[in-house]
């Protein structure tokens, strides 16, 4: 059996999209979560200086795309990926609007509602002294914040940047076919990937109410 340690944050969508990966394929690993100040030390990991990190009987693989590919190399069944090369390039799509699109709006959703940043704090904090708390909640609401801005949605009026949101959800509701997959007969990167996201707003974030008012959305991710 492989060794595997999953280096994460406990509230990044990404961390949680692999962890959902090495279930998917039943495969046991120990997480390493570098919660409060401890969240310094993750830079050490890769030259990236990001989480997520896998350690794999040592192999160290950073990003969680490139680690759902590594984990289907090595580890086929079940597939992440279709072999069909349409549906695996659908696949890839979805994997990308979740982490390039979708992310955004998790941010956003997570910094600007002071109920949701503190949940978030408190699951950042878990096993940390609490005089850690102020100085991180500060840190992550200035980094998140700075990081909006410059991709642009920090700019945007509120009122603005909801109805956005909810016409992604209008727009998966509407895409999720008679399967309940995005792609093909069973679930798949697409899948553990937005997934990932909505379910971090569903963790934290009020507007998880306009996620259970989808009523295929929110049964498919009870699947995830």
């Amino acid at each position: 059996m492989s060794k595997i340690v999953l280096h994460q944050w406990e509230i990044s969508p990404f961390c949680q999209k692999v962890a959902r990966s090495l279930a998917h394929k039943g495969l046991k690993y120990e997480a390493v979560n570098y919660n409060g100040l401890k969240a310094m030390f993750a830079a050490r990991l890769s030259s990236v200086g990001k989480l997520p990190v896998i350690d794999i009987d040592g192999t160290r693989v950073q990003d969680s795309t490139r680690i759902a590919r590594y984990l289907d190399e090595h580890y086929p069944e079940p597939p992440l990926y279709p072999a069909d090369p349409q549906q695996r390039a659908q696949a890839e799509l979805w994997e990308d609007y979740a982490d390039e699109l979708l992310y955004w709006y998790e941010v956003y959703l997570r910094v600007n509602d002071p109920d949701a940043l503190d949940q978030a704090v408190t699951l950042s904090m878990e096993g940390r002294p609490s005089v850690e708390r102020l100085p991180v909640k500060l840190s992550l609401r200035t980094m998140l914040r700075i990081s909006l801005a410059g991709q642009g949605l920090g700019r945007m009026k509120r009122e603005d940047v909801h109805a956005e949101f909810l016409r992604q959800l209008d727009r998966i509701e509407a895409l999720l076919p008679a399967s309940g997959w995005l792609v093909g007969d069973s679930k798949t990167i697409a899948d553990i990937a937005v997934g990932s996201q909505l379910l971090e707003i569903v963790r934290t974030s009020p507007m998880r109410r306009e996620i259970e008012r989808r009523p295929r959305l929110w049964a498919w991710l009870q699947h995830i």
